[in-house]
């Protein structure tokens, strides 16, 4: 049927209809910050910061003195002297006067919008910076200093494939970046072998075990791994196609997908005991001086990355399996 002549519809009322916006803003990306959150807090007191690492001779199972013999001494090892620099982490923003006068949908503040969306961007900077594999950078006038990730740190239980290798870091920051080796698949030897070094290594097996979402699907196709389980008498049939857990010979580790981790080839084994982040400037937001008609602010910490121990913890390397 047609439109009865000289009826008003909707697209003649364009001029006067009120806009329908939803008075809330929904944000869909990612907000947590799993390593930096379960991390403990330490202090810095320098861009360099600097702590030591100690270590128990081997076990001496043929120890026995004789009977009123002088004592001999043995040879003394001393502490590791390690360190990281630290990093500034910091974003700033503005909102013109009018921008922060006229009604807004969503929020009553831009400017207080924008520094809540500010602090959680600088949170994941932070954590991203931790999963990577980026090394230390002392920095210099024109230069920013950088720390060095978890996974340069990791060098007595690293497992890689075919030429690669993490070196050896004993003394100052780790600085030389790991070399890459020829990719291989993820299987369950390769955990139960990085698992197994931790243990001879420390006398524990690392948590977590942090890694891609491929490598999370990964786990959940391995032999011997995860199996299928059915549950009959008339209940519906489950089957479970995904692991969360692995009980390895040394003890049962938590499988954790990481989204900062996309496209990654290392998986990082981790006690979260074990590390620590170290705060030379805690969290710190300031108005920044006013040049015309607008307001603006700055956000930042300085921050390095502590690893107290590097025996207990691991990495899997050159895995490939690296898209998702």
């Amino acid at each position: 049927m047609a439109k009865p002549t000289n009826v008003v519809d909707r697209y003649n009322l364009n001029p006067g209809v009120r806009e329908d916006l939803t008075d809330f803003i929904t944000n869909v990306s990612p907000k947590e910050t799993p390593l930096s959150t379960m991390f403990g807090r330490a202090t810095a007191k320098q861009t360099y910061h600097e702590y030591q690492r100690d270590a128990y001779r081997a076990p001496n199972a043929a120890n026995a003195a004789i009977d009123g013999d002088d004592a001999d001494r043995s040879v003394r090892t001393m502490p590791e002297r390690v360190g990281n620099y630290t990093q500034i982490i910091e974003d700033a923003y503005g909102v013109s006067g009018t921008g922060e006068a006229v009604d807004l949908a969503g929020r009553r503040s831009e400017m207080a919008y924008e520094g809540a969306k500010c602090a959680i961007e600088l949170k994941r900077d932070l954590e991203a910076r931790i999963v990577s594999n980026l090394v230390a950078v002392a920095g210099a006038t024109g230069t920013p200093r950088q720390m060095a990730a978890l996974a340069p740190h990791f060098h007595t239980n690293a497992n890689h494939g075919a030429g690669g290798s993490t070196p050896v870091h004993t003394s100052g920051a780790p600085t030389v970046a790991p070399t890459a080796g020829t990719l291989r698949p993820l299987t369950s030897a390769l955990v139960t072998a990085v698992s197994q070094s931790c243990y001879v290594n420390s006398g524990s097996a690392p948590k977590l075990f942090v890694m891609s979402p491929a490598h999370k699907v990964a786990f959940g196709g391995i032999t011997g791994i995860s199996a299928q389980r059915t549950e009959t008498r008339q209940k519906p049939v489950t089957i479970i196609a995904a692991t969360d857990a692995n009980l390895t010979d040394f003890g049962e580790i938590k499988l954790v997908p990481h989204y900062m981790m996309v496209g990654s080839n290392t998986i990082l084994g981790i006690n979260p005991e074990s590390n620590k982040l170290a705060y030379l400037r805690p969290w710190k937001k300031w108005k920044l001086a006013k040049t015309g008609d607008s307001e603006s602010e700055q956000l930042l910490c300085e921050v390095t990355l502590q690893v107290k121990s590097q025996r207990d913890q691991g990495k899997i390397a050159d895995l490939t399996l690296t898209g998702l």
